[in-house]
C-alpha cells in the first residue's frame, strides 16, 4: 500500500499526545469521585471502569489514526498487462464539392463531415498517429500532410467553413490521387513510414464524374492502403444552396431557372472501400459519423507487444467510513 499525500502521515505522532491527555483527563475524573466519597461504588465498578476506559481510548485511536490515514490518501497498486497498438495515421479525403452543401442532413453535408472531423481530431484516442487532410472537388488540394499537430488540421476545416466560392464537380480519383502523392512524399521524409501504416477515410456524397479513380484505387491496393468509406447524403437529396440575398437562401438552378437537386450515390464509394480491402458505412443523418469513425479506428486496430502498467486502486473513503463510525461509538459510549 502507497500512500498519494504522505505528508499527513506525520499527524500520526499527535496520538500518544492525545493518548496522554485522554488519560490525564481519567484520572482526574477518579480524583473527583474519590472527593465525594465514592469509595463504595469504585470498588464495585473499578474493573468495569478500567475496562471501559481501556475501550474508548482504543475507539479514540481507532477513529483519530483512521481519519489521519485518509488524509494520507492510501492506495493499492495493481500491475497488470495491457496490449500496445500500433499507431494509425488516418487521412481524411473529404468532398467539397456543390453536392455537398445540400442541406438533407443538418446543417449541411459538409458542415456535418467538417464537425465530426473536428470532434475526432480533439478527442483523439491513444492509438492515433499523425493527421492528414485532403479536399476534393472538381480538383484536389493537400491541405496537409500528415502531422500530430491537431491545430493544423482544425485551421483548414476552420477555413473550409467559411469558404462560400463555388466548387463544381466531383473527382474523387484526384483526392485519392493526392493522398497516394502524400504517401510518397511521407515516406520520403520517413523511410521506416509502410504505406499499410497509413488509412484513409472518404467522405463524400458518392457522385463521381471523374475518370482517374479506378486507376488510383487499383494502386492503392497494390500498396495495401485500406479505404474506408462513409457515404453522407439521404435518397431524397437536398438543394444547394448558394447564398443569401435580401434575407433568404439562394438555391443552384439549372438553364431552365430549375432548382439543382443534389442525390446520393454510394455505388462509387462501396466499391472503392470494398477494393481496397476497407468498408463502407453510411451516414443518413449525419450523427451517425462519430459512431462510424470510432468503429473505423477500432477494425485499425493492430496489437504490437504488451506493457506493464501500474493501477492504483483509491482506499480512503473504508477509513473515513471507520474513522466516523469509532468516533460515533466513542462519543455515545
Amino acid at each position: 500500500m502507497s500512500f498519494g499525500a504522505p505528508r499527513y502521515l506525520n499527524l500520526l505522532f499527535l496520538l500518544p499526545l492525545a493518548i496522554f491527555l485522554f488519560w490525564i483527563i481519567v484520572r482526574h475524573v477518579e480524583q473527583v469521585r474519590l472527593q465525594f466519597q465514592m469509595e463504595q461504588v469504585l470498588r464495585s465498578s473499578s474493573f468495569s471502569s478500567q475496562f471501559r476506559y481501556v475501550r474508548l481510548t482504543f475507539l479514540f485511536v481507532l477513529g483519530c489514526g483512521s481519519l489521519i490515514l485518509a488524509l494520507a490518501e492510501p492506495q493499492i497498486e495493481i500491475k497488470r498487462e495491457e496490449d500496445v497498438y500500433r499507431k494509425i495515421n488516418v487521412v481524411f479525403l473529404l468532398d467539397t464539392s456543390l453536392s455537398m452543401r445540400a442541406r438533407d442532413i443538418a446543417p449541411s453535408r459538409i458542415e456535418r463531415a467538417r464537425q465530426e472531423i473536428q470532434n475526432f481530431i480533439l478527442n483523439r484516442r491513444e492509438n492515433i498517429g499523425q493527421i492528414g487532410l485532403i479536399s476534393f472537388a472538381g480538383t484536389s488540394i493537400i491541405l496537409s500532410y500528415l502531422t500530430d499537430d491537431p491545430s493544423n488540421i482544425l485551421f483548414y476545416l476552420d477555413y473550409l467553413e467559411t469558404d462560400w466560392r463555388p466548387t463544381f464537380g466531383t473527382d474523387i480519383g484526384a483526392g485519392f490521387q493526392n493522398g497516394l502523392v502524400l504517401l510518397e512524399k511521407e515516406q520520403g521524409l520517413d523511410s521506416t513510414l509502410r504505406p499499410e501504416d497509413i488509412t484513409f477515410i472518404l467522405i463524400s456524397d458518392g457522385e463521381d464524374h471523374g475518370l482517374i479513380l479506378r486507376q488510383a484505387v487499383q494502386k492503392a491496393f497494390e500498396l495495401k492502403v485500406r479505404t474506408y468509406s462513409v457515404g453522407l447524403g439521404t435518397q431524397l437529396g437536398g438543394y444547394i444552396p448558394m447564398g443569401e440575398r435580401d434575407g433568404h437562401t439562394v438555391f443552384l438552378v439549372d438553364e431552365e431557372g430549375d432548382k439543382v437537386l443534389a442525390t446520393f450515390d454510394e455505388g462509387t464509394l462501396r466499391w472503392v472501400a470494398g477494393a481496397t480491402g476497407g468498408r463502407y458505412y453510411r451516414s443518413h443523418t449525419g450523427t451517425e459519423l462519430r459512431e462510424h469513425l470510432n468503429e473505423i479506428l477500432w477494425n485499425e486496430r493492430k496489437v504490437i507487444g504488451t506493457r506493464l502498467v501500474t493501477e492504483k486502486t483509491p482506499l480512503y473513503y473504508w477509513f473515513i467510513v471507520s474513522g466516523f463510525a469509532a468516533l460515533a461509538v466513542f462519543f455515545i459510549d
